[in-house]
């Protein structure tokens, strides 16, 4: 193999990225990552322009080209105008990261229909538009990257989180599913799989994360001791988007510290 092989390849210059969800917590540290590497990026944020508006200052003060686009990305409206700006910005989309997911905990019997169908169109709906809005321009292209982000719940399932838990499952076959379609065309669909990330939980929906016993006996179950940082998510994302991750395709990226999985 000639020695120009090796040369780095996890600069995205000239390429445009966008990141649901990425306003703050895992979606932002994704999205920064790819601007620090040279994208352009569009950041997406569900209802708080000021976050979302810090996060373009800081991906414009590492040298990327940035613009916000607002609104739940569950919703059909918002991915047309992610389409529209982006095109009309950039050219077109090469890479996207599903990453928007609001949490939810609830029992079944207190799940209602309206909680079902809201969480399924909001983590899988959302998921299959986004293919639909940008897979065809990476098809013309005939280069192209989807990540999904998934997670446990996703293969385990949860009694108190059964709508997430069902469209994080279904997320994972719509992964292998485009996949599989989309190969010949020089795009990969994969998922990455955090764990238990070191990000910032509403005491509301996630009281247990303020419980130090709890999150010591949680600490004691993963293999290195402590949550995966949001660093090292955004850096996976970065290998499977880049060039030499290209026969990489339908497969699960567990950044996860060994959860459930080693020991």
């Amino acid at each position: 193999m000639e020695s120009a092989s090796y040369a780095p390849e996890l600069s995205f210059q000239g390429r445009t990225v966008l990141v649901t969800g990425s306003g703050r917590n895992l979606g932002r540290a994704i999205l920064l990552e790819f601007a620090a590497r040279g994208a352009n990026v569009i950041i997406n944020a569900r209802a708080n322009r000021d976050e979302a508006e810090e996060v373009r200052v800081a991906a414009e003060g590492l040298g990327a080209r940035a613009i916000v686009v607002m609104g739940d990305a569950g919703e059909a409206e918002v991915i047309a105008e992610m389409k529209e700006r982006a095109e009309g910005t950039f050219g077109r989309v090469d890479i996207y990261v599903s990453n928007a997911a609001r949490r939810f905990i609830k029992s079944f019997w207190d799940t209602t229909d309206e909680d079902w169908n809201y969480y399924l169109n909001q983590q899988l709906t959302a998921s299959w538009r986004l293919a639909k809005a940008f897979a065809p321009a990476m098809r013309d292209a005939g280069w192209g990257r989807i990540i999904h982000m998934n997670g446990p719940d996703g293969y385990k399932g949860r009694w108190d989180r059964i709508p997430h838990t069902a469209a994080k499952a279904g997320l994972r076959t719509l992964t292998t599913s485009l996949a599989e379609g989309l190969g010949e065309f020089g795009i990969t669909v994969n998922d990455v799989n955090p764990g238990v990330s070191d990000t910032e939980r509403d005491p509301t929906t996630h009281p247990m994360f303020h419980d130090k016993a709890f999150v010591d006996r949680l600490m004691a179950r993963i293999p290195i001791r402590r949550p995966t940082a949001l660093e090292e998510v955004a850096f996976a994302c970065a290998f499977l988007a880049s060039p030499r991750a290209g026969a990489i395709t339908g497969t699960i990226i567990h950044v996860d510290g060994g959860l459930d999985r080693l020991g």
